[in-house]
């Protein structure tokens, strides 16, 4: 099964499609293909956007949220930090 769109990961998450490019082009998500022109994106996108979201409300800024994970949302620390 296909997994969303940029409109639905946009409907259903409240992130507006302009900022899923951004996050996108800045490393934060990762798109998996395109359907019908649109990105598509993995369902656990749902999930990263929630995490951005709570490092955003923890101060942190989107440079320091990319250097902590990678785009599928696995952990990517510096462990020497």
């Amino acid at each position: 099964m296909p997994g969303p769109d940029t409109a639905e990961v946009a409907r259903r998450s409240g992130v507006p499609a302009s900022t899923l490019r951004f996050y996108e082009e800045e490393g934060l998500i990762a798109s998996v293909g395109r359907r019908a022109g649109r990105r598509v994106f993995d369902p656990g996108v749902f999930e990263r956007l929630a995490l951005i979201a709570m490092g955003r409300a923890s101060g942190f800024s989107l440079d320091e949220i990319a250097l902590m994970s990678a785009p599928d949302g696995r952990p990517r620390l510096d462990r020497g930090r």
